[in-house]
């Protein structure tokens, strides 16, 4: 493992076609809390894009909902990708400036999101608070690793300021800070799924380049005639959130999203609830009827997964907005 680069995992970001219908799908239905703030890029960046955007609070890690508003990179990844997609993971590190000094050192080009080279600027965009005409720039500055080397997952440093109050990271967490704590029963990011090809290489980039840390040895989920299919896992503390890299390894619906997403694609986002029952019970008050993997309705009888004894729900995709999000309550404390 490389040395500690001091990052931890901030942000992920889910490309979407209709802001306020996911925003209704997260709010209202899994029941996370929006942020006031409206972020937005303008029209003539040109490595993005004009976009907007929003933050959710997943209690452990944010989620900000980005539409792209004119033809540009981020257009084009909407195109490719499809709404409700996990295009990036977001990390921020304690100096940013340090991180691109340490990537050049070794050889490792950073890159702006549409794939060119960082110019000297380090990465500026013009992101900011407000939309349209109207946005207010922070001075925002992005870098990427290549997927390349990542193994195909878009992973993303943003610089921050300590006391740079016109940064817009510094600003969201400011506006945050009156906000009511997280309550007992409500959801938070357990952790974030990627699916890959080869595991041991996908981990090196994260512990090697990144400076993360391995939980440990990979595991195996033989699920051999179940719906998910046998494969092979292992967690990367992400700093209070972790990444679960998952090898498929027999037929199912993980090697199913490998051929069909790719290496590195961004399968879901696992919230942790205290009681899972109660929580679907609360939702099904609503109309909501919470779904095993296999697409049948949660029952005592299929809640319960071997064979760490976790139990896991699901939303019915016509809610998602294409959205990929998982439910569980972890099992006994010996096997989980």
């Amino acid at each position: 493992m490389s040395r500690n680069l001091n990052l931890h995992l901030d942000h992920i970001v889910i490309w979407v076609a209709d802001i306020e219908k996911t925003s209704d799908f997260l709010g209202e239905i899994v029941g996370l809390r929006r942020h006031p703030m409206e972020i937005g890029v303008s029209a003539d960046d040109p490595t993005v894009g004009g976009m907007e955007g929003v933050f959710f609070d997943g209690n452990g890690l944010w989620l900000e909902l980005i539409l792209p508003t004119t033809p540009g990179p981020g257009m084009d990844i909407l195109e490719e990708k499809g709404a409700g997609t996990v295009v990036e993971i977001n990390f921020q590190p304690e100096e940013y400036d340090d991180i691109l000094a340490e990537m050049k050192s070794r050889g490792i080009a950073m890159l702006n999101m549409d794939g060119s080279p960082l110019n000297e600027d380090g990465g500026l965009i013009k992101e900011g608070i407000g939309s349209g005409d109207d946005i207010e720039h922070t001075g925002q500055r992005i870098a990427y690793w290549s997927t390349a080397l990542s193994r195909g997952t878009s992973v993303e440093i943003f610089e921050v300021r300590p006391g740079d109050e016109g940064g817009l990271i510094n600003i969201r967490d400011k506006m945050w800070e009156k906000e009511r704590p997280a309550a007992a029963s409500d959801p938070w990011v357990s952790h974030v799924t990627i699916i890959c090809k080869d595991l041991q290489a996908t981990a090196k980039f994260y512990t090697d380049v990144l400076g993360l840390e391995n939980a440990g040895k990979p595991l195996t989920s033989n699920e051999r005639g179940g719906a998910r299919g046998a494969y092979k896992f292992s967690f990367i503390n992400a700093k209070g959130v972790w990444l679960e890299l998952i090898e498929p390894t027999g037929p199912g619906l993980m090697m199913d999203l490998l051929h069909e997403r790719g290496d590195g694609h961004v399968g879901s986002i696992c919230f942790q609830v205290q009681n899972l029952k109660a929580y679907c019970d609360k939702l099904k008050a609503k109309g909501v009827q919470m779904l095993n993997v296999d697409g049948e309705p949660v029952s005592d009888s299929n809640i319960t997964h071997a064979p760490f004894g976790e139990k896991k729900a699901y939303f019915p995709a016509s809610l998602t907005c294409g959205v990929a999000v998982e439910i569980i309550e972890r099992g006994p404390k010996e096997t989980s």
